[in-house]
């Protein structure tokens, strides 16, 4: 099967080598527009989020998927893509503490969470009067890294197109190829082949700090609050992030930079460096459920999109069965339709 993917983030790649995987012939393309939430997205895995420590939706069955797939996209890169790391969650309000405490009782909890007496090796970056709970089965993957060895592989392959795909121009692209899936990001919203009322795109801001005093200091966790630091390469670090339901660019913005700067004050007492401030427009979903599918108005032309801020764990687990209903018949799951309740 001759497979045309339309865009490269994310979803787009971990599609590519997933159906590639199983044997279709896959191109893609990509004109690098502006505003991408991939290319600056740290690729957290975190399997217990929000204020009331909720566990992420379906996390037991989509986490093996996510390590497994990113695995093997690692050995087409040369290298790994993803390492576990724990989160260490800093715990303040005598509310917080307790709710924390009551769902590390909790047997379907009890993998994930468990109270610390100390903050491993953030402790000196710390102010004082935290609590500290650790969340297990944590991730980051190396978005950057993964995107940049999809393109080479596919560049240097001879299938891959540097140019944006005009919707209009669909047609022509089916005389070409078996199937279209576009893998869009936000813009996804704009295609008039997929209409549905359950956007709700959200910009994102994040910051990448070093910290002057602990260069060499070694990070093996992530660190939460209300907002996340999690380790880089070398001494650097991504500290966000954001939501924005309205903005007017992909820019990022003072404003955000400093509702950053005072989530980070509040967590550290030493001093850090502000390297560099990024923004990109994630494709969330009013449910925070993937959209994928079959376009209503163009046969063979489909959808996968909608990973919002969960994409590095949702992106493996759904790109597998997308393929299998490409290539097996499995039906689709219902939960990711693009004609669900509210569409």
């Amino acid at each position: 099967m001759k497979i045309l993917i339309v865009g490269q983030g994310i979803a787009g790649s971990v599609l590519a080598c997933t159906l590639s995987g199983r044997g279709c012939d896959v191109f893609i393309a990509d004109a690098g527009l502006p505003g991408s939430s991939s290319r600056f997205a740290a690729g957290i895995i975190n399997p217990v989020t929000g204020k009331r420590f909720v566990k992420s939706w379906n996390f037991d069955l989509f986490f093996p998927a996510a390590m497994r797939i990113y695995g093997q996209i690692g050995e087409l890169a040369g290298t790994s893509l993803v390492r576990e790391y724990p989160v260490v969650r800093l715990l303040s309000a005598p509310g917080e503490v307790n709710d924390w405490s009551a769902r590390c009782a909790q047997a379907d909890y009890s993998d994930h969470m468990r109270e610390l007496p100390h903050a491993h090796e953030w402790e000196p970056l710390l102010k004082s009067g935290f609590h500290f709970g650790e969340i297990s089965r944590a991730a980051r993957v190396d978005f950057p890294l993964l995107l940049h060895a999809v393109r080479q592989h596919w560049t240097d392959a001879g299938r891959f197109i540097d140019q944006a795909v005009d919707i209009g121009q669909t047609d022509s692209w089916l005389s070409e190829f078996d199937k279209v899936i576009f893998t869009e990001g936000f813009r996804g919203q704009s295609n008039e082949l997929f209409p549905t009322d359950l956007w709700r795109v959200a910009k994102g801001e994040a910051l990448i700090i070093r910290f002057p005093d602990f260069q060499g200091h070694s990070f093996s966790s992530m660190l939460k609050k209300t907002a996340i630091i999690a380790p880089l390469d070398g001494d650097t670090f991504w500290a966000g992030g954001t939501y924005q339901w309205h903005f007017p660019d992909f820019e990022p913005s003072s404003g955000e930079r400093d509702f950053l700067v005072g989530h980070l004050n509040d967590m550290l007492d030493v001093p850090y460096e502000i390297i560099d401030h990024v923004a990109g427009v994630r494709p969330t979903v009013k449910d925070r459920r993937p959209l994928i599918g079959e376009s209503p108005v163009k046969k063979n032309v489909f959808m996968f999109n909608g990973m919002g801020t969960k994409g590095a764990l949702l992106a493996p687990y759904w790109a597998e069965h997308l393929t299998s209903h490409l290539l097996d018949g499995q039906a689709m799951d219902p939960e990711v339709s693009l004609f669900r309740k509210g569409s």
